[in-house]
């Protein structure tokens, strides 16, 4: 016997997911950083969408002219409540962007010093 496919409702009818397609979704939520919390974040999102763990994309948006560079530690789904918890860090590149050809291309970063607001999103994987 052959693996049944995903239920989908379409028009207020239920069907099988016709053949080909996948069950996805989208999701995406603004988080604020403050300087206090050194760049580290704990952030849940809803996993109703998901069949498995998703895909994390992120923008960073600040006021300031330092570059940033995001890091997730961390994803983990927990099937019986639904979520699924995203923990990183944020770091902030010690240099401006105009001494960057300077130094020859040798970033480093260190702790966030500085509000911003981290954008995240998750997609479906593959």
């Amino acid at each position: 016997m052959g693996q049944r496919r995903a239920l989908c409702r379409i028009l207020g009818v239920t069907r099988e997911l016709p053949l080909g397609d996948k069950p996805g979704g989208s999701w995406a939520k603004a988080i604020s950083l403050s300087a206090l919390s050194g760049g580290a974040f704990t952030q849940d999102i809803p996993a109703g969408i998901f069949a498995a763990l998703p895909v994390i994309n992120h923008a960073i948006e600040a006021t300031g002219t330092r570059d940033y560079a995001l890091r997730i530690t961390g994803r983990t789904m927990n099937a019986t409540t639904k979520i699924v918890t995203i923990t990183g860090t944020v770091r902030q590149s010690r240099l401006l962007p105009g001494t960057l050809l300077i130094s020859g291309g040798n970033e480093t970063f260190e702790t966030l010093t500085s509000a911003v607001t981290l954008h995240l999103s998750a997609e479906e994987s593959d």
